[in-house]
This record gives C-alpha cells, sequence and structure tokens, in this order.
C-alpha cells in the first residue's frame, strides 16, 4: 500500500507541473487515475472511485492530447461504468472513444502504420455498440458505431475509391480537385535511397509531410463537398434509410460478440431491429476461437453454431424450413473472433434434416455495411456481357518450397472448358507476380488454384503463392480496378479469408477483402484449408451454375450454395458407410441394406434440436464447408 501512495503522489505531482494544454497531460491523468483506481480496489472507499472517474473523463476530453492516450481513458470508463450498471455513462465515454477512431488513423497514414495504431483498439467497437443497447439506443446507433470502429483501413480505401459520377456532372472543377488529391493518397508508397546526414531517408521524410497536407487539404475539400446541395452526406456513415435500402435484396445480420452481451443486428428493409442471443457467451467464443483447428472442425462446431447463432436469427427472419421455389439471400457480418467460423454451415448436418443454414437460405459474407454497399456501387447490368470479356486462370500445381496440388491441372481444364463454351476468352498467364497482375488489369474473372498463405503476425502479407514469390493483400490493396469493376475473383486456395492475428480481426485483412477492394464485385474464398479434389468439385459446380445463370450476379452465390450442399450431401453419404463399416450391417434410410450400416430409428430419433453423438460424423473432415461467397 505504501508503493502505491508513492506513486499516486508522483503521478499528482507530475499532472500539476503540467500545463492545461501540454499534449502529455492524458496520459499522465491517465496514470493518476489508475492510481486511484488501484487505491478504490484495495480499499473500497467511493471517493477513489470517483477521483479516478474524473481523472480519466478529464483525459478523454483533453483535445490537445495525442488521440491513442486519449482512447486509454475512455476504455477505462466504459470498464468502471459497466462494473456499477451505469449504462448511460458507459455508452458515452465509450462513443466519444469511438468517435475518435478516425482521427487515431488519418488518411494520410500508410497502411502499415494504421495496423499498428489500431491493434489498441480490438473489441473497442463491438463493446460500444452493446453497451448502447444495454443504455437503450436504438439498433442504428449500435450498427453506426461498429462500422465506425470496425474495418477502418478497408473503409478507409474504400472511401477512396467511391464513385463520385454524380459529384463529377453537377460540380466538375470541385470534382477535380478532390480526384486530384485523393490520388495522391492513394498511389503506391515508392521510395529512394537518398539519405541526411544521420541517416533518415530524406525522400521518406518529404514524402510523409506531402501526404500529410495532401491529406489536411483533402479533408478540408471533402468539407466543402458536403456543403454543396445534395452532398451533405459525401463519404459519411450510411443512414439508416440508406441501410434499409442495401437490405432489399436480402436482410443484413451483424452477429455483435462482447462481454457485456451478444446480439444479432438486423437490417431488412422494412426497418432495424436488435435480437439478443442468450445461448452466445462471449467467452466461449473466445474459447472457441482460440483452439479452432483442423480437429475442432466439427459438426459439434457447427451444431452449436446453429443453436447459438444460426438459429435465433432464421427463426426471427421466418427461414424456417426448406424453401420451395426461389432461395432467399441472406448477407453475415460476424464481429470479433466469430468471423472465423462459418455460420453458412452451421446446422445438424443428418441426412433429411432441414435444420441447417444451407437447407434454408443463400449465405454471402461482408466485413462491413458500408464495404456491402460499395461493391454494389454503379454496378452493371445484372448479366455480365459474355462476348469478349476475359477470364484469367492461374493454375500453380507445383510451388516451389510446398506440396505438389496434383488436382489443380484438372480444375483449369475444367474450368477451361466451361468458359470456352461460354464464349469467354480464356488467358493462362505466366505464373509470375508480374505477368498475372497485368492480367488482373484486363479481365472480368479471375481464378487462382493454388496455395494460399496466411501470416501469423501481418495480415497484409497473407498471400497467394506464384512461381516468382507471393501475391499479398498489401499488393492487391494497391491494385484498383474500380474504372470496370471486373465480375469475379474465385480464390481456390487456403485460407483465403482468413486472419491469424487476433487484436486486427475486426479489420478484416484477407485476400477476399483485397480482391473486393480491388474492384471485383464478387469474390470466393475460404475459411480455412481445403481439399484438393474437393476444389475441383466445388469450383466446376459454380461455375456451371454460373453459366446456367447467364453470369448474373446472383448466380455466382447460387452457384456456391449449391455446389457446397452437393458436398456435404456426398459428406454425408460418405460418413453413413463409414458408420456402417464401423458399426456393423444395418438398413440404410431407404430400407437398403448395405454392410457396416447400423439400423437408425427414426421412431427413437433425437431430437435434432439438441447435441447428438458426433463420433461416427467426424472422421472424415468437412470439406464442403470452408467455401465462402462475399459480394453484392
Amino acid at each position: 500500500m505504501a508503493d502505491l501512495e508513492t506513486a499516486i503522489q508522483r503521478f499528482q505531482d507530475a499532472v500539476e507541473a503540467t500545463p492545461k494544454d501540454h499534449p502529455d497531460r492524458a496520459r499522465r491523468l491517465e496514470s493518476l487515475g489508475t492510481g486511484y483506481r488501484s487505491r478504490y480496489g484495495k480499499t473500497g472507499a467511493i471517493a477513489n472511485l470517483e477521483t479516478a472517474i474524473q481523472l480519466f473523463q478529464d483525459a478523454l476530453n483533453h483535445s490537445s492530447s495525442p488521440t491513442l492516450d486519449r482512447l486509454a481513458p475512455g476504455r477505462n470508463l466504459l470498464t468502471l461504468y459497466s462494473e456499477t450498471g451505469n449504462w448511460s455513462l458507459a455508452y458515452l465515454a465509450a462513443s466519444t472513444a469511438v468517435s475518435l477512431v478516425p482521427r487515431l488513423t488519418p488518411r494520410s497514414l500508410e497502411n502499415p502504420d494504421k495496423q499498428h495504431l489500431l491493434t489498441e483498439i480490438v473489441g473497442l467497437a463491438s463493446d460500444t455498440a452493446a453497451v448502447a443497447l444495454m443504455a437503450g439506443k436504438t439498433p442504428y446507433e449500435a450498427i453506426r458505431l461498429l462500422e465506425l470502429g470496425r474495418g477502418v483501413i478497408v473503409g478507409s480505401l474504400n472511401e477512396m475509391r467511391a464513385d463520385i459520377t454524380d459529384l463529377q456532372h453537377r460540380h466538375p472543377q470541385v470534382a477535380k480537385e478532390y480526384i486530384k488529391l485523393r490520388d495522391q493518397l492513394d498511389a503506391p508508397a515508392t521510395f529512394t535511397d537518398e539519405a541526411d546526414p544521420v541517416g533518415t531517408p530524406r525522400a521518406l521524410i518529404r514524402q510523409s509531410d506531402q501526404r500529410y497536407t495532401a491529406g489536411k487539404k483533402l479533408e478540408e475539400m471533402i468539407q466543402k463537398i458536403r456543403k454543396l446541395s445534395g452532398f451533405d452526406r459525401f463519404l459519411l456513415a450510411p443512414s439508416e434509410d440508406e441501410m434499409e435500402a442495401a437490405a432489399a435484396p436480402g436482410p443484413i445480420v451483424i452477429i455483435n460478440v462482447s462481454r457485456y452481451r451478444c446480439d444479432a443486428l438486423i437490417i431488412e428493409k422494412r426497418g432495424l431491429r436488435a435480437v439478443q442471443l442468450p445461448h452466445m457467451d462471449n467467452g466461449e467464443v473466445r474459447a472457441r476461437a482460440a483452439a479452432l483447428g483442423s480437429d475442432s472442425i466439427n459438426t459439434q462446431l457447427l451444431e452449436w453454431l446453429w443453436e447459438t447463432t444460426a438459429k435465433p436469427v432464421l427463426d426471427v427472419l421466418g427461414f424456417s424450413k426448406y424453401p420451395r421455389g426461389c432461395w432467399p439471400r441472406i448477407w453475415w457480418i460476424p464481429t470479433g473472433p466469430l468471423a472465423k467460423f462459418p455460420i453458412h454451415a452451421a446446422g445438424y448436418h443428418e441426412r433429411g434434416s432441414s435444420e441447417t443454414v444451407l437447407d434454408r437460405v443463400i449465405s454471402s459474407y461482408s466485413s462491413s455495411v458500408r464495404a456491402l454497399m460499395h461493391s454494389r456501387q454503379d454496378r452493371p447490368k445484372a448479366i455480365m456481357a459474355a462476348v469478349s470479356e476475359k477470364v484469367v486462370l492461374v493454375g500453380m500445381q507445383k510451388t516451389p518450397g510446398h506440396d505438389n496440388l496434383p488436382f489443380v491441372r484438372q480444375e483449369i481444364d475444367r474450368l477451361n472448358a466451361l468458359c470456352n463454351s461460354m464464349q469467354l476468352q480464356v488467358r493462362e498467364p505466366q505464373t509470375n507476380r508480374k505477368e498475372v497482375l497485368a492480367a488482373l488489369n484486363d479481365c472480368q474473372i479471375f481464378h487462382f488454384a493454388g496455395h494460399g498463405e496466411t501470416d501469423l503476425l501481418d495480415p497484409s502479407k497473407s498471400a497467394l503463392l506464384l512461381s516468382d514469390g507471393a501475391l499479398t493483400v498489401a499488393s492487391l490493396f494497391e491494385t484498383n480496378l474500380h474504372s470496370r469493376k471486373p465480375f469475379l475473383a474465385y480464390l481456390s486456395a487456403c485460407g483465403t479469408g482468413q486472419v491469424k492475428y487476433d487484436v486486427l480481426i475486426d479489420e478484416g485483412l484477407h485476400l477476399i477483402a483485397a480482391c473486393q477492394l480491388a474492384g471485383f464485385r464478387h469474390v470466393v474464398g475460404t475459411l480455412w484449408e481445403v481439399n484438393d479434389m474437393s476444389c475441383v468439385d466445388a469450383a466446376t459446380t459454380t461455375y456451371k451454375w454460373m453459366q446456367e445463370g447467364k453470369l448474373s450476379d446472383g448466380s455466382v452465390s447460387e452457384g456456391l450454395h449449391h455446389a457446397s450442399r452437393r458436398l456435404r450431401d456426398q459428406w454425408t453419404a460418405d460418413s453413413a458407410t463409414r458408420r456402417a463399416i464401423k458399426y456393423g450391417t444395418g438398413e440404410q434410410d431407404d430400407g437398403q441394406r448395405v454392410t457396416g450400416q447400423s439400423r437408425f430409428n427414426r421412431d427413437n430419433a433425437r431430437d435434432p434440436r439438441h447435441p447428438r453423438d458426433i463420433e461416427s460424423c467426424d472422421d472424415a473432415p468437412l470439406n464442403w464447408a470452408p467455401y465462402v461467397h462475399f459480394g453484392v
């Protein structure tokens, strides 16, 4: 206790010696507040708690201090207010902190610098959205806060590439000035070897200054544009009406995971609502995410996802049985560690069951509402003009330093034949970075079959592996195809939608997002490792469906959905055969005798709403479950 008192006195002296407008003041106030909070924990004296809260509040509101120094006291306030059940004040503190996030990562900062800073706010947006609901705020306010504090890097880059056709038509000179400033910030960084006397590259300093100046001027230009008639929401987060309009093709469901509560925030064309998920627990989600691996991706996991997440949502939306006629669509936006899980595959996948997502809706994903709306901006006609459209097929059967993939050639050959039958121009470039990037600039469909690599510490270094190196997330971020809006990037490789660096999980920095950001309207990828042979079947079925759908927007998600169901049905049949061999002779569901199949007594069947014995179902990997669709 004596050491604590000494520390508090030194913190107090430091605060008193710091001028009111000094940039170090927030950090020193926060240190003093932490001291009083520790004293409260030891003594229980309310006066210490009240002093700590006031100090944290002063630090949060200290506008002269760096943004990062103000965020820490904001999180302290959120914790203290929530512990006392004061949700209104917890909401005020947390929402103030989240509103600082854009200042933490200004447009002038390079993406690596933004990544580093954003590691400091992991989970803040989700906690703030949960607290907003606890304080009685609207579902729109909770979603607004999530949009503000998640997907910051991709959101910023999307803003740089937003369609401004209307501005160009109505205010051409303003648009020209905006584009000039925007392009200065959107251009890839370039450096020289020129150095100053102490060894710091002058070119780097000069470029940093130029970016700062351009960023400041761009912010002023954006404010100027918002004062123009009809442009008051230029580059702002979507309004409630805009969100509802975005849900016209199908509901958008944000699954928010927080230590305070878990909710499904549902956007429909007729309104927004929040559905609390009482069976989802933040601690369990995090524990399962931490243990996620080939052994834990099993039917138990899919059944847990069904009970805690998918079933409550589908029941509320009225998707309670196998559809007759057109399949309904749904877009999932999972937050935090839940982004690692296959919500689209949740359910009880026993033969004849409709207690699955796959058997009720067609699922797509997005990293945020903004990203989904951006991908729909100014999109071409629903059907892609087939004649003269180019398809780039890249197959990496042999990759230096990695196992051979014997089925890659078969996948490429099948797709080549299918694309030719659709009168598409097929090109198979040399498998080096230069040729592949050049081919991307002149294609409507890009299909990669080969190895993918997920970087454990820097998601921007996750990559598709080519013959001369890696095609990284960062390099795709620098690729801008928005003037053409290519149709589809199909990434038939391991973990192309995977982020293993948990503190950046909400940024969604993976290969799927990178292709979306580059300009592709649809991206198909994977959440974890995939089977070489299953990739051939998944791709072939998807492209056949696209062919039948005349390359319409809907044909991509429909094709992948039916490909997954077909692979799932084969997996179910194979699992039944394995059970038959393992447990002795019995009858199949249709009464046919099969060696090794135990008889399934339907009269005594387990209630599908409860977990069942899955030992015999998981001896075959879930090769049908990893495939996901992002896009319109």
